[in-house]
């Protein structure tokens, strides 16, 4: 029996594989079997969008806007979508919404580890005032991450209020790095330590706290929150590279396989036909 309902739409976050010299494009795409296991499911999901990685906020949700909206995409052409988004997707989708006119095509908007509230790393990174992150400043210098400083989404969550139609979910991601003599060891230990000691529970790169609302905590569901950090949320390895036990391990992908069950059964229960 199939799902299909309306398409699916997946949103990457700040970088494309083709920017994030830790990963081979070849080993997969950046959510890591999921489009499969849904399309197992019945469920149409789209050929993913291609956002700019080094982009803005609003430039990447003009990308979103033109993949929507080109005849080329006809999975997605004129229809209604779901989208599920991934990090700095989610802000741009939200943008896409509130400040380019598309809040009759997005059904729902379920983000998965975005910082609606901003991260203290893009605080930290944007600054450069911690000599322990000269690494990570490196490689995350693009013009989105400013846009993911704290005081920045701050003022994007005035800016870009949720639209009544749109229905709105969220998941956040939390893990505890290994540790050696109370050192973290893995690639996140030490931005999940920073964080730790500001906002809690997080995922290496975005807190609980943020990942949980946008602007407007009444319009939000809030899905719950994955055992997993940033990388380890679309199916990629904690430290990018899949251990064996990550191999073989599908509870990322169920997971993927609840959001697309409950957003779709929460589209029909409000009257919305299957394909409509």
């Amino acid at each position: 029996m199939t799902n299909a309902g309306d398409p699916i739409v997946l949103v990457h976050g700040i970088f494309g594989f083709g920017q994030l010299p830790l990963v081979d494009t070849r080993l997969g795409a950046y959510f890591r079997g999921v489009r499969l296991a849904l399309a197992e499911d019945g469920y149409l999901v789209a050929d993913p969008p291609q956002l700019n990685p080094a982009g803005s906020i609003s430039q990447r949700a003009g990308d979103l806007k033109s993949y929507l909206e080109d005849p080329a995409n006809a999975d997605v052409f004129g229809r209604k979508v779901h989208v599920v988004a991934h990090s700095m997707g989610g802000l741009d989708t939200r943008y896409m919404i509130s400040r380019l006119g598309m809040a009759d095509r997005v059904l729902s908007l379920t983000t998965v580890g975005t910082p609606h509230h901003g991260s203290p790393i893009a605080d930290l990174v944007t600054g450069g005032s911690d000599p322990r992150l000269v690494t990570l400043i490196d490689l995350l210098k693009f013009r989105g991450i400013g846009d993911l400083t704290t005081s920045k989404c701050a003022a994007f969550n005035l800016e870009c209020p949720e639209a009544a139609q749109v229905r709105y979910y969220a998941v956040a991601g939390h893990f505890e790095p290994q540790r050696a003599l109370s050192v973290p060891l893995c690639l996140l230990g030490l931005t999940h330590d920073l964080i730790q000691s500001k906002e809690g529970d997080n995922d290496g790169l975005v807190s609980i706290r943020s990942a949980t609302f946008g602007s407007d905590p009444a319009k939000w569901t809030y899905l719950g929150d994955w055992e997993a950090n940033h990388f380890r949320l679309v199916n990629w390895g904690t430290d990018l590279v899949l251990t064996p036990a990550e191999l073989s391990d599908d509870t990322i992908i169920d997971n993927y396989r609840a959001i697309a069950a409950r957003v779709i059964a929460d589209a029909r229960s409000r009257g919305v036909p299957a394909g409509g």
